[in-house]
């Protein structure tokens, strides 16, 4: 199966491909038929980040500065809430929403992760924040050689949350993830593969046709035996990851809770909305330069 973002004009992941990932990861737990899911983006995009729109709500719906405590009681009662399926549907018309949209979103990859089938991202186009999340939550990972990755996030004042920072130590290491996540920068194809960040890198004319290769292999072990080899591997790794992710979870919500963030979202929000069209440089550009010197140069 290739499930296919395709949300204009760089497919943002907004509240709409939250739900829809929530439903696709339920409904992929069910079905048996499918052995290797993967996930790729129309065009030259991949997922590029999380929709800003929706970030800069959920902190604007927050009155004042959370404390750690006050973030991880609300990451508690929204994770309870969106196991729900009916009390997630029954919310979305309120102001919890946006609480909801991190925590259901960091409910369905952690069920991606926990299937029992292989899950590849094929990473062709520019991989930043929620793109980079959702593939880490991915078993393997295959990049064009001209693409980028990384989690910027920390340029925002936000935490790279939805599981971004578990999952990047574990797979690069303490030194590498703190160096990528505190620096919030991105890497090319090639570092990302010496970092294991990325197990595979193909010119991107063949990106595609190698995935399809990796894939024909990757289908022909049985579910039970794909299912008890993701399940030792990840849990010889994530053993105490549970504890650590509700402690993530509360640390998003707190930063996104602060005044700095939100100025720095809505300084985003509006260098994008000032820059169409919206270009891999137009963005990489809006994190390097920041969107209030470009809105001071004109």
């Amino acid at each position: 199966m290739t499930v296919t973002f395709d949300h204009p004009p760089r497919h943002f992941f907004d509240e709409a491909m939250s739900v829809e990932l929530d439903d696709l990861t339920r409904a992929l737990r069910r079905d048996p038929s499918v052995r290797v899911v993967v996930f790729t983006g129309t065009g030259t995009s991949f997922l590029t980040h999380f929709d800003v729109p929706s970030l800069a709500r959920g902190a604007a719906s927050v009155p004042m500065p959370l404390g750690f405590g006050a973030g991880r009681l609300v990451a508690a009662v929204a994770g309870a809430a969106v196991r729900g399926r009916r009390v997630d549907r029954a919310l979305r018309g309120t102001a919890a929403r946006h609480a909801l949209f991190l925590a259901r979103t960091t409910a369905a990859l952690d069920r991606l992760t926990r299937l029992d089938k292989v899950v590849v991202a094929e990473i062709n186009g520019l991989c930043l924040g929620m793109g980079c999340i959702l593939a880490l939550a991915c078993d393997i990972r295959v990049i064009a050689d001209d693409a980028l990755i990384g989690l910027p996030e920390s340029g925002l004042d936000i935490l790279a949350g939805a599981g971004g920072t578990q999952r990047l130590t574990r797979t690069v290491g303490t030194g590498a993830a703190l160096d990528l996540l505190l620096r919030g920068h991105w890497i090319t194809a090639q570092e990302a593969a010496r970092l294991s960040l990325v197990q595979h890198v193909h010119p991107r004319q063949q990106l595609h046709g190698r995935v399809l290769e990796l894939c024909e292999g990757l289908a022909r072990p049985s579910a039970t035996v794909t299912r008890e080899i993701k399940r030792a591997v990840h849990e010889t790794s994530t053993r105490p990851s549970r504890a650590a992710l509700r402690r993530e979870t509360a640390g998003t919500a707190r930063t996104l809770s602060t005044r700095a963030a939100a100025r720095a979202l809505a300084r985003y929000e509006r260098y994008l909305a000032a820059h169409e069209p919206l270009t891999d440089e137009v963005i990489l550009r809006g994190w390097t330069q920041g969107a209030d010197q470009e809105e001071r140069c004109g």
